[in-house]
């Protein structure tokens, strides 16, 4: 397993991700079938990049809301810890923030880019996000 460095291979999900999207039939792109087939494509890639992949995970002390996906390494830390929803939400926020990652990322899915944009003030340092926009 190789870790890859963090920006680009944060570019190449999102292009990954994005044509997913595209490709799954309008009829079928409603909102809670989009987020499991995303994870589930990002589940692939994590695994054919090596990693132990441990979806819908809920840190201790946290019920509200899994982290989408963790991939751990061989010495079984996290080195990804990623989570999808509509807008940066303080559940993924604190989620994310429960425990040590080295690379920890929400990636957003909502319609409405200004309603996207104005949820990033729950984002705090170490925590990055990305917008997908898989139609412009």
């Amino acid at each position: 397993m190789r870790e890859k460095d963090w920006e680009p291979l944060k570019s190449e999900w999102k292009a990954s991700l994005e044509a997913i999207w595209r490709a799954v039939p309008k009829a079928y792109r409603n909102e809670r079938s989009m987020k499991r087939t995303l994870q589930c494509h990002l589940f692939g890639q994590l695994k054919a990049m090596g990693f132990q992949v441990v979806a819908d995970y809920y840190p201790p002390r946290i019920a509200d809301h899994p982290v989408d996906l963790l991939a751990l390494n061989d010495a079984e830390e996290i080195v990804y810890a990623v989570c999808f929803d509509s807008l940066v939400s303080l559940y993924a926020v604190k989620g994310l923030s429960s425990f040590d990652a080295r690379h920890k990322v929400i990636f957003t899915t909502g319609p409405l880019e200004k309603k996207v944009e104005e949820s990033r003030f729950f984002l705090k340092p170490g925590i990055d996000h990305v917008h997908l926009k898989p139609f412009g």
